[in-house]
């Protein structure tokens, strides 16, 4: 654009040059007419694209790390994103890593802003930067060990729906593959099967998050010195950690492609993960026996938390990164939510000063850099104001697509029914695993 204009001020010269031969054209008119056309050149230009501003909590404590947070291990599905974002908000999470479940293959139509596709891609319309896409197929480790599909559909389901997410949402919008529950399966986590993910993962140049255990740490070491190009972020189980805390060190000191998620839902924990322990039917009791606990223990847990994790950052303090791993949909409650942030940051602050916004946000801004965007011409159907569907509007949309009793859809029938369920404008709304 801008040697175009150029063009044009010179041949609009020339112009005026040969022009003087016939007449006299003052130099003021001259000098005048390439101003004008100087500012059009400036009008014309493409728009300087938005720095994203860092912003700092409303929320705030005494003793505190009082800083930006960046979530690393977002369990995102058991609530509402609009009201998710006011979470985030509230505590200054600026970004997030969002473990996004996408089943099938998604396709333009039928995405909609409760699930699915069309759920990261409305998200991230609205809130452009902030987000940072990985995504599993919907269904918990368990489920996958039970079933065999491991070693039959995952890696097809994994392919398949991110070739039609690229379709539609460009190549670069999923940035990862996760959570893989691979502490849920009984096979090696170098397992020729966990290796065809990882494979998938490095040929379309994404990040993957995978869940170990100490037994089984020494794969890790296999795992990240196989893929060297491949970044590779885990969280482990307070046990597992304890078990496995030197060999853990060892691997992030030595190795660039790896880095550790500290996260919420281990750190409240004592005997075990409080918010898995108090998830239950009934939303007012999980919340009201969760904030009591809280109140009760939390100088307890926030002490256990710096000894178990302190010795991470005092070796590593580039590699430690923060996330919630919140996924019961009563702990999206703010009662819940709030206090599982005040204990994020009570034990950041009992690190080192210098190592303390690193593990907040800064490390994974380095790392994984700020969320994506996308296009705002993709259409996303709004389901906020639709009803959940009733079961006899389930019953039907399973029959008249000949649903399976198994999880293992295929594309047609996937398509079929999320078309059903549009059309009968409900919602539907997906079982959340909290394993």
């Amino acid at each position: 654009m801008k040697s175009i204009n150029k063009f044009i001020i010179g041949l609009v010269v020339i112009m005026f040059f040969i022009s003087g031969c016939s007449q006299s054209v003052p130099e003021q008119q001259l000098i005048e007419t390439e101003a004008n056309l100087q500012e059009n050149i400036i009008e014309e230009q493409e728009p300087v694209e938005e720095k994203f501003e860092i912003f700092n909590p409303v929320l705030t404590y005494p003793n505190a790390y009082n800083g930006p947070l960046y979530g690393t291990s977002e369990q995102v599905g058991s609530a509402s994103m609009d009201s998710y974002f006011e979470n985030l908000d509230r505590n200054g999470i600026n970004f997030f890593i969002g473990m996004f479940g996408i089943s099938g293959e998604p396709v333009i139509g039928s995405l909609t802003s409760d699930q699915g596709l069309g759920e990261v891609i409305d998200a991230v319309q609205k809130h452009p930067k902030r987000v940072i896409p990985f995504f599993n197929p919907g269904i918990g480790g368990e489920e996958i060990q039970e079933k065999g599909y491991l070693k039959t559909d995952l890696i097809n389901w994994y392919r398949n729906t991110l070739t039609a997410t690229q379709k539609i949402a460009g190549n670069d919008f999923i940035r990862g593959f996760g959570e893989v529950e691979t502490q849920e399966w009984s096979v090696r986590h170098n397992d020729p099967k966990i290796i065809e993910l990882i494979d998938l993962a490095r040929s379309n140049n994404i990040n993957f998050m995978f869940h170990p255990t100490a037994s089984k740490i020494s794969d890790v070491k296999n795992i990240i010195e196989t893929y060297p190009d491949t970044i590779f972020l885990i969280h482990l189980f307070r046990e597992d950690l304890e078990k496995s805390n030197a060999e853990l060190i060892k691997l992030l000191k030595e190795h660039d492609n790896l880095y550790f998620s500290m996260d919420a839902a281990h750190i409240i924990h004592i005997e075990g993960d409080v918010i898995y322990d108090f998830d239950s039917s009934n939303k007012e009791s999980s919340i009201r026996k969760f904030v009591s606990y809280y109140d009760s223990n939390e100088n307890t847990f926030v002490n256990n938390a710096i000894k178990a994790y302190k010795p991470l950052v005092d070796a590593a303090p580039d590699k430690v990164m923060w996330g919630t791993e919140i996924g019961p949909e009563y702990a999206f409650d703010p009662r819940v939510f709030d206090k599982a942030i005040k204990a994020s940051r009570l034990v950041i602050a009992g690190f080192d000063k210098e190592h303390q916004e690193l593990v907040g946000y800064k490390n994974a801004l380095r790392v994984f850099g700020e969320g994506v965007t996308v296009d705002s011409n993709i259409n996303v159907l709004g389901t906020g104001a639709w009803p959940d569907c009733t079961t006899s509007q389930m019953d039907e949309c399973d029959e008249s697509c000949e649903i399976p009793d198994t999880d293992a859809l295929t594309s047609e029938q996937e398509a079929c029914f999320t078309n059903c369920i549009i059309g009968k404008r409900c919602n539907d709304a997906p079982e959340m695993d909290i394993g």
